[in-house]
């Protein structure tokens, strides 16, 4: 009985998301204006993020492996010297082609929702996309896909409702080929 309710609870507040389309009250805004995404994915399983967070405090790379992958590095916009040590913890880089930014575009934005879909898992952030302009960088995302969640950096938007409606799944299909280069 538990699962049927909480099943319809899901179905209905994931069919309760939209765009926003009164642009005279809530104007949809792009969470970052640039011109280059680079994309780091790891497959790490969850016994070796286990492993890394038990053993943070004997070395620094698997405090640093810990803190991209369980918690909350980068902090701000400005801590950008991770991005360096993420290959060297087992993520791999691809770049974004510029004929997928539009659809990205679609979920890179403020939405609005009339209830908000939550899960209670933990999260395994395997997922990094860095926004570019220039050689400047002007945003990151951390995503689980898994999880449905999130931790959005560099933008004035409201990215609470990042990823209702199925855009968790809309855009891990767009990042799908590049995880297989």
């Amino acid at each position: 009985m538990k699962i049927t309710l909480y099943f319809t609870i899901f179905c209905l507040a994931l069919g309760s998301c939209k765009l926003s389309t009164d642009n005279a009250t809530q104007p949809s805004e792009q969470f970052f204006e640039y011109d280059a995404i680079d994309y780091y994915q790891t497959n790490v399983d969850d016994i070796e993020v286990i492993g890394a967070y038990r053993n943070r405090s004997k070395s620094e790379l698997d405090s640093f492996k810990s803190g991209i992958i369980l918690r909350n590095i980068p902090d701000s916009i400005s801590d950008l010297a991770f991005i360096d040590k993420l290959e060297a913890v087992g993520f791999k880089k691809s770049i974004v082609d510029e004929s997928l930014f539009q659809s990205i575009d679609t979920i890179f934005m403020e939405k609005s929702c009339s209830g908000k879909v939550e899960y209670a898992c933990s999260h395994f952030y395997r997922d990094v996309l860095i926004f570019k302009k220039g050689t400047k960088v002007i945003g990151t995302a951390k995503i689980c896909f898994s999880c449905k969640a999130h931790q959005i950096k560099g933008t004035k938007a409201h990215t609470s409702l990042f990823g209702q409606d199925g855009d968790y799944k809309t855009l891990e299909k767009i990042l799908e080929p590049l995880t297989k280069e």
